[in-house]
């Protein structure tokens, strides 16, 4: 799968269609996983992302049903729980903005090693 945060959060097949994700907090979750693609994000900086001022008395059970909810509209991606929270399981490159900073980062190396083709 890709996936795109720059502009609306999407989610793309390996044929291109785009698979919906469908509510604001859900598309907030995966945007969240997505900004550390392959990292652990922390449940605390999770909820803060998912409910921002206003979370839910339950905030870990509400992000643990977001999370599922997740998981169940992207069952070809996983999402691993740990101590130290969530991580999408997802090769950076496969998301828009890493992949951006990446070639904004060679270009800049190009650039000053006399390259600017």
């Amino acid at each position: 799968m890709r996936f795109g945060v720059l502009g609306p959060t999407q989610a793309y097949a390996d044929d291109g269609a785009p698979r919906p994700v469908g509510g604001r907090r859900l598309r907030a979750l995966l945007a969240l996983l997505l900004l550390d693609a392959d990292r652990t994000v922390p449940p605390g900086r999770l909820v803060d992302g998912v409910y921002d001022a206003d979370p839910p008395q339950r905030a870990a059970n509400a992000l643990q049903s977001q999370v599922s909810r997740l998981r169940r509209l992207l069952p070809d991606v996983q999402i691993e729980f740990g101590p130290a929270g969530y991580r999408l399981v997802v090769d950076p490159q496969q998301v828009d903005v890493h992949r951006f900073a990446a070639l904004a980062e060679a270009g800049r190396a190009a650039l000053a090693a006399g390259d600017p083709g």
